[in-house]
């Protein structure tokens, strides 16, 4: 059991992702293991009665959802690594994390291209590699370093014109334009580990792409030339592919979030209420890719990123193969640190280890303790606010003045007298009037 037990603590900190578990199903994990804990007694005690106290109307959305609780940046299901948490308090700071750099591991396998540029996509075509060594890798990927220009794959969730790229990729449909180049800063690119041909597990996906599908996805990932690959029989041809969002959550053709379902909110929320812990957890976490039997026979690197926010680290490995004069694509992601958060233990100074599954597993001895010292620390540096000195929407500063509707309306007075308000509130129907939400007039 925690040492602080009776202390209400929140605030930010971290888990290890594990693969195949979405972001989401680690915050319902959190949820049941800090629910019925003695560390977080008093936080849900405290939270009960300042429903109580202000007679919340607000209905739980979600049976699950016993705390207040998100994440500061979604990691892709297949990939593992740093998941910043914010519980309480902390979730206002998460908006702070979604900014600045952070730090991967990933493996590039090269020698052929699939459409989602991961091995969770479909071969798509393949290019000679012998001639790829560590010298070249290491020479082509100073390009990578920097500012750069980078390109998102086209299975990604930016939209074009109100459309989803993906989409437009799984219905063969033509982009209406090209996706755009951004902005990005590679602050670090080193090879780490080079593997030969044979000399490594890695693998490639058990499944090609579909003639059709091939001729396709070559067109719209410009591969002029390219190599045929024997595609997969007809059923496994015919199922969607993963994609992945601009926040790197991950989707396979079916729907499943309730705003892709096409279903009520509310109607979905019921049905998910309804369902046990165990149900719950099944939709929320992927299959591995059905990868070929045999280890791929060509060369790969493992390779550290340090970029900055919006990098796509599978553009990478597909623009690196290419580089090379051949293909890649990526094989392993590990999100080894974000912001001062790590999985690298001990950990380097200045930086907290996150929590990881295997604490979770071993009980409340284990993790509470832990988590216990990381958010204590945090508490210090972000201290509650006096209630008197809050700020709320109906009375915030903005440019150095106390602002409310009482003040507004006494100024509008004192300025117009009652005719001039009734002047002003007449006119207001001969001119459009602009507020946040009006676009420019």
């Amino acid at each position: 059991m925690s040492e602080s037990a009776g202390k209400v603590l929140e605030g930010v900190f971290a888990v290890k992702k594990p693969p195949s578990v979405s972001s989401a199903q680690v915050i319902r994990d959190l949820q049941q293991h800090f629910a019925k804990s003695a560390t977080f007694a008093p936080l849900l005690r405290q939270q009960d009665e300042a429903q109580n106290e202000h007679k919340s109307k607000r209905r739980r959305v979600s049976r699950d959802m016993v705390f207040k609780m998100g994440h500061g940046g979604t990691l892709d299901p297949l990939a593992t690594g740093v998941l910043i948490i914010g519980l309480g308090r902390g979730t206002k700071a998460l908006p702070d994390f979604l900014g600045g750099t952070k730090t991967y591991e990933t493996v590039v396998l090269f020698g052929k291209a699939t459409d989602t540029y991961d091995v969770a996509g479909r071969i798509v075509t393949e290019k000679p590699h012998g001639h790829i060594t560590r010298g070249l890798v290491e020479d082509k990927i100073k390009a990578f370093r920097g500012h750069i220009k980078q390109v998102p794959p086209i299975y990604s969730a930016l939209k074009i014109n109100g459309m989803k790229a993906y989409d437009y990729a799984r219905s063969g449909k033509p982009l209406p334009r090209e996706l755009e180049s951004r902005d990005m800063v590679v602050d670090e690119c080193e090879i780490t580990d080079w593997y030969g041909g044979g000399q490594h597990d890695f693998r490639w996906p058990a499944a090609a792409a579909s003639a059709e599908d091939q001729a396709v996805a070559r067109k719209l990932l410009k591969i002029e030339e390219a190599t045929a690959i024997p595609s997969a029989s007809a059923d496994s041809a015919s199922d969607p592919p993963a994609t992945t969002s601009n926040d790197g959550s991950r989707h396979n053709g079916a729907a499943t979030d309730q705003h892709q379902s096409g279903k009520p909110a509310s109607d979905t929320t019921e049905k998910r209420n309804a369902m046990t812990a165990q149900e719950k957890a099944a939709l929320h976490t992927h299959d591995v890719p059905v990868l070929s039997e045999q280890p791929a026979d060509a060369p790969a690197a493992r390779i550290r990123l340090t970029s900055s926010s919006g990098f796509y680290v599978r553009s990478f490995a597909h623009d690196l193969g290419i580089a090379c004069d051949s293909y890649a694509t990526m094989a392993e992601l590990i999100r080894v640190r974000q912001s001062g958060y790590t999985v690298n233990d001990p950990p380097p100074d200045g930086q907290v280890l996150c929590l990881t599954y295997e604490d979770l597993e071993n009980g409340e001895e284990v993790w509470g303790p832990k988590l216990s010292k990381v958010l204590e620390k945090w508490m210090q540096e972000h201290p509650v606010e006096e209630s008197s000195a809050r700020v709320d929407d109906r009375d915030r500063q903005y440019n150095g003045r106390r602002h409310n509707n009482n003040q507004r309306d006494h100024r509008r007075r004192e300025t117009y007298g009652n005719a001039g308000s009734r002047h002003r509130a007449d006119s207001g129907s001969k001119r459009q009037r602009r507020n946040s939400s009006s676009p420019e007039i």
